[in-house]
């Protein structure tokens, strides 16, 4: 699901300064941190550290002790931890982060040709709603070039320090056309090209033309051939990448079979319902979902469930509507977003959508991934929170805690769900970065919380401050941060608003007379 990010280039301009002024380059945020009597979850084991003292300097844990065993180092500033919990930075692992160049990819008469502004003032938003979650990792699986090429480049800024945000991970998306797995195939099919390939060949230099330009991981998309598929999961492999993705389409005379898709396995499927569309060919046969999870269990395949995007299809098609926000989450979803939430630009609430074939087992799909993600746990497969932000009704960031509650009621416990969200994330996009764990030597990518998250998971939206990028970012700055792109967002909001008047006006000006 893609939303398209832009800024009105009218009156940005005279915005900018005031929010440039307050980046990390202009701040004093980096230095050295001492987080006073404060329990630490590791994550990493069933450890929970009562009463310790924690250093923070250069973007690591520098040193960790019971409370009051060592004196604070002395150009430490003091952080009051009693009665707070420190636990690693949340970590999306599938999200869409559409940017300011996906304006340039769009088609959409309103949103092409709008200037986006300078120094990133959208992007910066972005960025920072998921910071105000405790989300400091991001895994963005795929998108158009022009915004790739945005991500790659704000993936690189922010790991310099010159952007506040979330570590980035940019996955390159590798899909063949449609028409090549459509059963009955046609005539003709699309001449293969690395940029969407029906050949091994092609396929092959698809995944080295994304090592070359610096992704991090691939995505293998559902609408490829048996040898394409294959090529690339094995290419991605040789060349050192994780890949997560779909499952291949099945049921075409070019197409993988159940048996295939699993000898030529993925690191990671990117959503339980790619096994739910594997269990269609049972007609979601419940003693299915026992087969499916042995085959990702003993093929040691982790699983992204995404079932809160699953939560969020299922209510739109029932209630014909968008499921709200949290709180008070709703006022950070920028205008562009919500045009494409609205009824008019959501594919989700039209009648094409609802009169599809299968359209009346979305409830039962939802289902069949709930119990199937419970007995991918049981099995102890690795499995990783994503939210597929920004479907309709998921915001950047608090979607991150929705599919957390998620997880939770299919029976993970707490510190399972907070292993999902932090560690397991880190073994999979980021395996020479550590683990993701609270431990001495490891990234200071942190969240300090009010509350325990291991008496109650809902406690991990109860933010104090977070770390990231080896500085200390409270609540209250965050927030303070964001609001400085607000005018930008209302400029935005007024400039759709004509270019919908226009469109009207230009529509009833062409219309035949009756």
């Amino acid at each position: 699901m893609k939303a398209w990010w832009l800024v009105a280039a009218l009156s940005v301009a005279n915005l900018v300064p005031a929010f440039a002024a307050d980046t990390p380059a202009a701040q004093t945020d980096r230095g050295a941190w001492w987080i006073r009597d404060v329990t630490v979850i590791p994550v990493d084991s069933d450890d929970v550290l009562a009463h310790r003292d924690v250093l923070v300097r250069d973007g690591r844990v520098a040193a960790m002790s019971e409370h009051g065993k060592d004196r604070p180092a002395r150009d430490a500033t003091v952080i009051d931890g009693n009665g707070k919990f420190l636990i690693p930075g949340l970590v999306d692992a599938h999200v869409h982060i559409a940017t300011e160049g996906a304006l340039r990819d769009s088609k959409n008469p309103v949103r092409s040709g709008l200037d986006p502004g300078p120094d990133h003032v959208y992007d910066r938003r972005v960025l920072l709603s998921f910071l105000k979650a405790g989300v400091t990792g991001a895994a963005n699986l795929g998108g158009g070039a022009r915004s790739d090429e945005d991500l790659l480049s704000l993936r690189d800024e922010i790991a310099a320090g010159r952007i506040l945000g979330p570590r980035l991970y940019v996955a390159k998306r590798i899909n063949g056309p449609r028409a090549e797995v459509a059963s009955p195939r046609p005539a003709q099919v699309p001449v293969s090209t690395p940029a969407a390939p029906t050949t091994a060949a092609d396929g092959i230099a698809a995944v080295r033309a994304a090592r070359e330009r610096r992704y991090d991981l691939i995505k293998p998309y559902q609408f490829l051939n048996r040898q394409t598929y294959q090529a690339i999961v094995e290419e991605t492999r040789r060349q050192g990448m994780v890949s997560s993705g779909h499952l291949p389409e099945l049921g075409c005379g070019v197409c993988a079979d159940r048996a295939f898709a699993f000898a030529h396995r993925l690191d990671n499927i990117a959503h339980s319902e790619e096994l739910g569309r594997y269990g269609r060919e049972s007609n979601l046969a419940p003693r299915d979902i026992d087969a499916l999870a042995d085959l990702v269990a003993a093929n040691k395949i982790g699983v992204t469930p995404t079932l809160i995007t699953l939560k969020q299809i299922v209510h739109m098609y029932v209630q014909r509507e968008v499921p709200a926000t949290p709180g008070d989450w709703g006022a950070l979803v920028d205008p562009v977003t919500r045009l494409d939430w609205a009824p008019a630009g959501n594919n989700y609430l039209s009648a094409r959508f609802r009169n599809q074939d299968g359209a009346d087992t979305f409830s039962a799909g939802y289902d069949f991934s709930r119990l199937l993600t419970r007995e991918l746990w049981k099995r102890g497969v690795a499995l990783t929170v994503g939210t597929d932000a920004p479907m309709p009704g998921l915001a950047f960031g608090v979607s991150v805690h929705q599919e957390m509650l998620e997880l939770r009621e299919v029976g993970l416990s707490p510190l399972e769900v907070l292993r999902a969200a932090t560690v397991n994330a880190h073994r999979l996009f980021d395996r020479k970065g550590g683990n993701g764990a609270v431990r001495v030597g490891e990234r200071a990518d942190l969240v300090l919380l009010d509350a325990d998250p291991l008496a109650d998971i809902r406690n991990v939206a109860r933010i104090h401050g977070v770390f990231v990028q080896g500085r200390w970012l409270p609540a209250a700055r965050i927030d303070a941060l964001l609001a400085q792109s607000d005018e930008a967002m209302r400029e935005l909001a007024r400039a759709i608003e004509t270019r919908q008047a226009e469109a009207k006006a230009e529509a009833d000006r062409t219309a035949p007379t009756p």
